[in-house]
């Protein structure tokens, strides 16, 4: 049965010739959700998100928005809009027209909105400038902003911020957060970065080999990935099993900052490499029945490659593999 709100995936399957991209996949996304769609290349992912868009013909199953089959409905006549990762803007444009370009196409005019999402986005005052002037920051959320114009039914963003540099699409991605949740957007965000979903999104899900296989909210997932490629996709550092830690047998994910250097630790281990930060030590060590596992300590603690440590584990910085959250 099609949900009477937001965007159901109903066993979709899309297929190029003999290969299979999207296998199969079923999701839902309440209204006013962001869902992140989280893969390697190659994944599907971006496939699955044209299709959502119209793009593609799904080659099985259906897809819904607000209790309405989508098959058929061409790409202008969905409501939605598409955001992509270079922003694709009109250079002989200005700030302004790239942003009201989304609402002339619906045979609207209004140089308030304009405004109102221009000082959305963080760019106040730049209605006169010219695209080819901004940062790639900026070229950004002006592309965020002529998305928005419209106030689509779903946004879809195809790796909005993966051109960017870390510092900025981390504080690019937390702005995105706030602006979505400010304006009740539904979207649905294609991304390979875990830590970009993690800062946008309420949900997740995981693709590989144009399969899903895992999907839930952010909490849920981390807490309990489904196998050992997805934790360390999630950017656990390693897999091993509990027993070894002195936990129940099976299969435990780490953390990079799990193992923590500490007099009393009831595991031990020789040091291979030392990498200082501000806060605290970076360390390889390798655990005796376990292998080289990554580890900290404290800054102020003086560790030396070749040195044996003891270590004690932080079960806030771990979860079961496969486990049921």
């Amino acid at each position: 049965m099609a949900l009477t709100s937001g965007l159901q995936v109903d066993q979709v399957t899309v297929r190029f010739g003999s290969h299979i991209a999207v296998d199969d996949v079923s999701l839902t996304l309440g209204a006013g959700q962001v869902l992140a769609v989280l893969g390697p290349s190659g994944c599907g992912k971006s496939t699955l998100l044209r299709a959502v868009a119209g793009l593609e013909r799904p080659s099985a199953g259906r897809i819904f928005f607000d209790g309405e089959d989508l098959a058929g409905i061409a790409v202008h006549k969905r409501g939605f809009a598409l955001m992509f990762q270079d922003g694709q803007l009109f250079d002989h444009l200005s700030v302004a027209g790239n942003v009201e370009y989304a609402l002339r196409v619906r045979g609207q005019r209004s140089p308030k909105r304009v405004a109102e999402l221009l000082e959305l986005v963080g760019l106040a005052g730049y209605s006169d400038r010219s695209p080819t002037t901004l940062s790639g920051g900026e070229r950004q959320r002006v592309a965020l902003a002529r998305a928005l114009a419209a106030s689509p039914r779903l946004l879809l963003l195809d790796e909005p911020l993966s051109a960017l540099d870390p510092t900025l699409r981390a504080r690019l991605a937390h702005d995105l957060r706030e602006i979505l949740v400010a304006t009740g957007t539904t979207a649905v965000m294609v991304t390979h970065d875990h830590e970009e979903a993690f800062a946008v999104a309420d949900a997740m899900a995981l693709m590989r080999s144009g399969r899903l296989v895992q999907s839930g909210g952010l909490n849920e997932v981390w807490a309990a990935p489904v196998d050992e490629e997805a934790a360390l996709f999630l950017g656990y550092s390693s897999v091993v099993d509990g027993s070894v830690l002195g936990q129940a047998p099976g299969p435990m994910a780490l953390r990079r900052s799990a193992l923590v250097v500490s007099s009393d630790g009831a595991l031990s281990g020789v040091v291979k490499s030392v990498r200082g930060t501000p806060e605290l030590t970076r360390l390889e060590v390798e655990v005796r029945g376990v292998g080289v596992v990554a580890a900290v300590a404290a800054a102020s603690v003086g560790v030396l490659a070749g040195q044996e440590v003891r270590l004690t584990l932080d079960r806030t910085r771990t979860a079961r593999v496969g486990a049921v959250s």
